[in-house]
């Protein structure tokens, strides 16, 4: 599971990454592979959390110092991402060249450390 979540997230990433496809579905595809690897961490640790409850994503995002050791700063920026996700999906906002490429950036990151911590 935790290997299908990280081959996910390299597809989602990788999607991201085509210019020809709008910002706002390039940003929900870098945020998705953070999603997938908040997840594939907190179940590489023996842990799951149901999507089915609300703020679910907060959760697999506050969780990430402790399963993969992220630091404080950058939890801070994974949750500005989910905030500003939030608000593009219910308002219909637009998503600026500048954050679709600080999604991307951080997606590229995460999928590194969680590579790094759970290689094997």
């Amino acid at each position: 599971m935790i290997r299908r979540l990280i081959e996910a997230a390299q597809s989602s990433l990788q999607d991201a990454k085509l210019k020809t496809i709008s910002n706002e579905s390039r940003f929900d595809l870098a945020y998705k592979a953070i999603m997938q690897m908040s997840k594939a961490a907190l179940q590489a640790k023996g842990y799951r959390v149901l999507t089915s409850k609300a703020g679910h994503h907060q959760l697999m995002l506050q969780a990430l110092p402790l399963t993969i050791g992220l630091d404080k700063t950058t939890l801070i920026l994974l949750d500005q991402l989910r905030k500003q996700r939030n608000a593009i999906d219910y308002s219909g906002d637009l998503v600026s060249d500048a954050l679709t490429s600080e999604a991307i950036t951080q997606a590229e990151s995460l999928l590194t450390l969680v590579k790094d911590r759970f290689r094997g």
